[in-house]
């Protein structure tokens, strides 16, 4: 990921909120302005009106160079936000300055005319911003070349699919030289290909030094691409910080509204506390073994990171044992990219006996058979040894790489790939 360009922020948000009139039925807001007249007139106060409070006292900074991404469930306040951010909204409280041109790919159906056709919204989107027709003329056939929506460009935008839509308006949106971009989530609709295809025009604009806001459900996304996250809920911020710790947080807030169990985990503090209360040690000594080095491979021995269904991974792990142990035990999980634990073992559980290991150097090895579906996932290793029967950790790698499983055709979606088939009784002849 580029370096920040520069500490100066280009988005200031001070304590913003945004709240919306509820009315029962359409004619109460058309009446409200003149029953608020009529009361006023007769010393009556105005009843109150129920309203929404989408946005309450949302306060943060972007910096130039900067990509931001903002997680939240639907109703959160994510778009509204962003809304507000470009100014198509004005906020009911606080304060947003932006310095730099925006130029905004927000939810479908949000800055194009349907009626226009596709090479009149174009001209149309850069008047907006400030381009003349002659420097939008010059952009033209770049735009029409990455949309790539052929003879649909001189076609109404009404006729358009949803995937030509977003085609459209993100190539107009990365070619009018933003300062500042704003991506909502619509790119959630492009085909693959084209995702894959935006997602790399984004970084290179993040090497040009674009600032850039994405809006996205996808937490790889913002592990991937973003310098920091912000986890909006209820239309506050929860959480303004590392991408890793977010998501955290909002896996963590998923799992707990569903009625699952959250499993807290601080594995730098957990090892600590571990090695001080069950292992007594000075500084100098260090942990009795220590992994120091991880290498994900196929099963020939090449490094590899994208394997296909029943492949073997092949996780190939050094370690340095500075103390002799009797009974070494060793760890191995799978995780998705939210640091929701999915698969675990260790040699005990697993009725693996490890040799007695004299202090040296070792290379150990974890082989698994890959029966899992088309996604995204993380690998976490520990070593330790057995002390009155458990497993007592000396060391922990929360992140020791990850991998990407290809997706099986008409397979299901998920984690598992459990090869699901239907069946049907043939009918009863009567």
């Amino acid at each position: 990921m580029p370096a920040i360009a520069s500490r100066s922020p280009v988005v200031s948000v001070r304590h913003v909120g945004k709240s919306f009139r509820i009315f029962d039925k359409p004619v109460q807001r058309l009446l409200l302005p003149i029953t608020n007249r009529l009361r006023s007139a007769i010393g009556v106060m105005p009843r109150q009106v129920h309203t929404f409070q989408a946005l309450e006292d949302v306060s943060f900074d972007i910096h130039s160079g900067e990509t931001v991404g903002i997680i939240g469930r639907n109703g959160s306040g994510k778009s509204t936000l962003l809304q507000i951010l470009v100014g198509t909204l004005q906020p009911s409280a606080g304060k947003v300055a932006v310095n730099g041109r925006v130029s905004a790919l927000l939810e479908l159906g949000a800055g194009f005319n349907p009626e226009f056709s596709g090479r009149e919204n174009v001209y149309l989107a850069g008047a907006i911003i400030g381009l003349n027709a002659n420097a939008m003329a010059e952009l033209m056939p770049k735009i029409e070349a990455f949309a790539d929506i052929g003879e649909f460009i001189d076609q109404p935008v009404k006729t358009y699919s949803s995937g030509m839509y977003v085609r459209l308006a993100f190539s107009v949106a990365i070619h009018v030289s933003p300062e500042i971009l704003v991506v909502d989530e619509a790119l959630a609709v492009g085909d693959t290909a084209f995702q894959t295809k935006c997602l790399t025009r984004i970084r290179r604009m993040q090497a040009e030094g674009v600032s850039i806001i994405l809006v996205t459900h996808s937490t790889n996304t913002l592990l991937e691409y973003c310098d920091r996250g912000i986890y909006l809920k209820r239309g506050r911020v929860v959480l303004d910080g590392a991408c890793r710790d977010v998501v955290k947080r909002y896996a963590d807030d998923l799992v707990d509204e569903e009625g699952g169990q959250v499993l807290y985990e601080n594995a730098v503090a957990e090892t600590a506390a571990v090695s001080k209360k069950e292992e007594p040690q000075t500084s100098q000594e260090g942990p009795a073994s220590e992994i120091t080095d991880v290498q994900i491979l196929d099963a020939q021995g090449n490094v590899r990171t994208v394997f296909a269904y029943g492949d073997e991974l092949v996780i190939r792990l050094e370690i340095t044992v500075n103390r002799e142990i009797s009974l070494p035990c060793y760890g191995v999980q799978i995780k998705s990219v939210d640091d929701i634990a999915l698969w675990a073992g260790t040699t005990q559980n697993m009725n693996l006996e490890p040799a007695a290991t004299p202090p040296g150097h070792y290379t150990f090895q974890w082989r698994l058979t890959l029966n899992l579906a088309g996604n995204r996932y993380v690998i976490a290793l520990g070593a330790g040894d057995i002390d009155s029967g458990e497993y007592k950790r000396h060391s922990r790698v929360p992140y020791a790489g990850h991998i990407d499983v290809l997706p099986l055709p008409h397979a299901g979606h998920g984690w598992l790939a459990p090869h699901p088939r239907f069946e049907a009784p043939a009918p009863v002849r009567v």
